[in-house]
């Protein structure tokens, strides 16, 4: 925790009250961490995870990467499932060349 900014607000997400947690890594420890931010909305009367963001990165002698990721939720049922996910990232290893994905995935018509 002693590496992050965190904060804490209130905002709409797509017309559903929410708690907005978000956690930045603070600039000295950038190379000491993963989660550069995630942002979390929750139901502010349900605490379910409505939406994440995420940021990832890492540098190492041996390999880096970096990764960026919205996951949105929706309810099917009694479960929390996630509904879109959106992934943008590179990485590279030692002796390989660099790779590039890019995707988002829709799901729905749960069964």
């Amino acid at each position: 925790a002693d590496k992050y900014d965190m904060s804490i607000d209130f905002a709409l997400y797509k017309n559903t009250s929410c708690y907005i947690f978000t956690q930045k890594v603070k600039p000295p420890n950038k190379s000491d961490v993963v989660v550069d931010e995630m942002i979390t909305w929750f139901n502010d009367q349900t605490f379910e995870v409505v939406a994440r963001n995420y940021s990832l990165s890492y540098s190492a002698a041996v390999y880096d990467f970096k990764v960026q990721m919205e996951v949105v939720m929706t309810k099917y049922g009694e479960y929390l499932v996630p509904s879109l996910i959106r992934y943008t990232g590179n990485w590279k290893a030692i002796f390989k060349p660099r790779e590039r994905g890019v995707f988002t995935a829709t799901l729905f018509d749960f069964k």
